[in-house]
């Protein structure tokens, strides 16, 4: 008789007349579940278990006995339970398709992604030339994450014998904007525009010194920051102050080519810019605070935010 056998017939005979004090412990635990469970998901369950051990149950008697492919069996019988039989297809994952190019479809009638604007000036060579896909900006392909923030800064008065100090204004500030944002490299055109992405932040973050031909001496470009619409992040000019991204080491690497050189581009990579709204003192003087509340400034040559 199989090791399972006397298991095999009390969950088999678990509805008829039975007696309460020879039920084992497993049996005893799907009297409970019937009484909590109804019909349908008893007898589902039953015939769960029954597939289960039976399957143990030929893997032992192929073995010789019950002491030789206990192992197997076990987790033969976990498969089982899983709904994991033999020449069961794969699980199939999802993955989701990103679109870089500048093409708009359905309700989106403008480009509202997260974007930093690549600089003529720098735009050129084969490694840049791969964000011309999408109109001279590195674009975030997922939403990324976004810290934005404003500092109205005072000064303490504390004049003698007073209980609380005056807050005199000196200035207010636009604070340091750090963009998270993932990547997720499909093929060898995405992992070119990654190469591209990362090129691009490193250009943005050396000033045209030494043997530079044009501009020589000048900082960093400025680039214009825009996402999510107008009111929200529109064409603020920043300069690229930091940037980070990794080279994970338990992700697949895509092989692309770039000039005849073979590059090789982690699947999934994230990328965290900092960057600091730079405004022309020009454009300061021409700031209107009521034009700002009315919103006109939407309109304008300048993204005050």
């Amino acid at each position: 008789m199989s090791i399972f056998s006397a298991f095999n017939n009390s969950t088999s005979n678990r509805t008829g007349e039975t007696n309460p004090g020879a039920l084992s412990n497993q049996d005893q635990f799907f009297r409970r579940t019937d009484q909590t469970n109804n019909s349908a998901a008893r007898e589902e369950t039953g015939e769960l278990v029954k597939n289960s051990i039976g399957v143990v149950d030929n893997i032992i008697a192929r073995q010789g006995g019950a002491n030789s492919g206990v192992g197997k069996a076990i987790r033969m019988a976990s498969n089982s339970a899983q709904r994991i039989f033999p020449d069961a297809p794969p699980e199939v994952k999802s993955v989701p398709i990103v679109l870089l190019n500048d093409t708009l479809t359905g309700a989106d009638t403008v480009d509202w992604r997260v974007s930093l604007s690549v600089p003529d000036i720098i735009m050129q060579g084969p490694i840049l030339a791969e964000l011309s896909r999408t109109k001279n900006r590195m674009i975030f392909p997922f939403n990324p994450t976004i810290l934005l923030g404003h500092t109205a800064n005072y000064s303490n008065v504390h004049p003698t014998h007073t209980n609380y100090p005056y807050h005199a204004y000196e200035n207010s500030q636009v604070d340091n904007i750090t963009i998270t944002g993932e990547y997720y490299n499909e093929n060898a055109e995405d992992a070119r525009y990654w190469i591209a992405c990362l090129h691009y932040l490193r250009a943005m973050t050396k000033m045209f010194s030494g043997a530079s031909s044009a501009a020589l001496g000048n900082p960093p470009p400025v680039a214009r920051l825009n996402g999510y619409g107008k009111h929200v992040l529109n064409n603020i000019p920043v300069v690229i102050t930091n940037f980070t991204t990794d080279l994970p080491a338990d992700v697949d690497y895509i092989e692309c080519e770039i000039g005849g050189e073979i590059d090789y581009v982690p699947t999934q990579s994230v990328f965290t810019v900092t960057v600091a709204p730079n405004y022309a003192r020009r454009s300061q003087s021409n700031f209107s605070l009521q034009d700002f509340i009315s919103g006109k400034h939407t309109n304008g040559p300048e993204g005050f935010v």
